[in-house]
């Protein structure tokens, strides 16, 4: 039996039931006897089994759905000066480069001086160039460019690093920024003597 036959049939059957509802007396002249009861019943039965069967042989469609969540990567502070140190490693003699880089980390030094002791941006750039900032030598040196005041044995040390002293001296200078940004008494338990590994 066609779908098109089969929905004819229900909406002729259920305008029929509805209209007996409201009219009884409409139902009068059918048929109402166990064959009629039996044809309408056979009719509906088929009905219902060529609904199952068109529904077993129909390919499902299944909606795709995009994840509720999706995990976003995000560069880590510091990454992009981590690389460029790196690359420097590889190309000793970009001086181009470590001008740029020497540039940023002097500028958020600076600014970082500027907030910490509530000066003028002449006054921090002026710690920065006489490495009065910092009691990290090393640090120190990276703005100065002058030989770092420490011990003969920190400065061998330095030289026979693997890293270039440029590459060393920066890290040191991103350490000595972050700790101008720590709370005064974490600040005095880094500084404690015995803690500075150089």
């Amino acid at each position: 039996m066609s779908r098109s036959v089969t929905a004819t049939l229900g909406v002729i059957l259920g305008v029929v039931g509805l209209a007996a509802l409201a009219v009884p007396q409409i139902t009068t002249p059918l048929p109402t006897g166990d064959p009629f009861v039996l044809v309408v019943g056979l009719v509906l039965l088929l009905g219902a089994v060529a609904q199952v069967q068109r529904r077993r042989h129909t390919e499902l469609d299944y909606a795709e759905t995009p994840d509720a969540e999706l995990a976003v990567e995000l560069p880590t502070p510091g990454d992009d000066l981590d690389r460029r140190l790196g690359r420097l490693r590889l190309t000793r003699f970009n001086e181009s480069e470590r001008r740029r880089i020497s540039d940023e980390i002097g500028d958020v030094a600076a600014e970082t001086i500027r907030r910490r002791e509530r000066c003028s941006p002449e006054e921090a750039r002026r710690a920065l160039d006489e490495g009065t900032w910092t009691d990290d030598p090393f640090a120190a040196a990276f703005f100065t460019g002058r030989v770092p005041e420490a011990p003969t044995t920190d400065r061998l040390r330095e030289l026979l690093d693997r890293e270039s002293p440029f590459k060393r001296r920066a890290a040191r200078a991103v350490d000595a920024i972050e700790r101008l940004l720590e709370p005064d008494d974490r600040r005095d338990a880094d500084e404690r003597p015995g803690d500075d590994d150089e």
